[in-house]
């Protein structure tokens, strides 16, 4: 066994029993805000790097013959801030999502193709009211004279308090939504054997060497499993 094994797994066992595990396992509200602190470093660096790309993109659509075309890589020029902030936010999402299943509510919320895209689209629902929202505080605050980085991280702030919210509300529901439908399988499940055993006892009453033609219920009963092979020998 190497080394490092022995040093770093009686590190993971005592960190384990430590307060600070225990309070994170407990505290959602803690797994949340270390999820949006990693997913707005990522928003962050994604920002940084869409910028320059728009402006890019915006001078070289400048000089288009098409006066629409023009127009618009005007407008993209004026407000590339908030274009780079509004794409780099709608990308960040999708990790956001990841972030959030992974250390938040858990991985067995996206194991299937199914529960993730449902979940990925109720998180694009959820966050796209902030996303919007951000876009146009950041936008406010850098008409009042505040930095591009000032105005990212104070949006950034107010938004993820507005997301812990919406998001724990909204796993909440689906939770209780989940648990409801699984009682009420479980019901149809016991009415079904229930009516099943009904049948079956009502077929047991019939009396069988009563009866003028007993082959026809004799084989009856074998077909349906209520007397055994050895049963019919007697």
């Amino acid at each position: 066994m190497s080394s490092p094994y022995l040093i770093s797994a009686p590190l993971i066992t005592n960190f384990r029993n430590s307060t600070c595990y225990a309070a994170w396992k407990q505290n959602s509200a803690i797994r949340f805000g270390a999820s949006g602190i990693l997913g707005n470093i990522v928003f962050f660096g994604l920002d940084k790097i869409l910028f320059p790309v728009i402006v890019r993109a915006a001078v070289r659509l400048s000089v288009s013959n098409k006066s629409a075309i023009v127009s618009w890589s005007k407008w993209i020029n004026e407000n590339a801030v908030s274009v780079s902030f509004f794409v780099a936010y709608l990308l960040d999402i999708a990790l956001q999502h990841f972030l959030n299943a992974w250390l938040v509510f858990g991985l067995d919320t996206i194991s299937t193709r199914e529960l993730y895209f449902s979940s990925l689209a109720t998180s694009y629902t959820a966050y796209f009211g902030t996303l919007c929202g951000s876009t146009i505080l950041q936008a406010y605050l850098l008409q009042w004279g505040l930095s591009k980085s000032v105005a990212f991280w104070t949006t950034i702030g107010l938004g993820s308090l507005v997301n812990y919210v919406v998001l724990t509300s909204l796993h909440a529901v689906a939770k209780k939504t989940g648990e409801s439908s699984t009682t009420d399988n479980n019901i149809g499940r016991q009415e079904t054997n229930c009516s099943t055993g009904e049948n079956r006892g009502k077929m047991a009453m019939v009396p069988i060497w009563g009866t003028r033609d007993k082959t026809s219920h004799i084989g009856q009963f074998y077909r349906n499993s209520i007397v055994t092979e050895s049963q019919l020998a007697v």
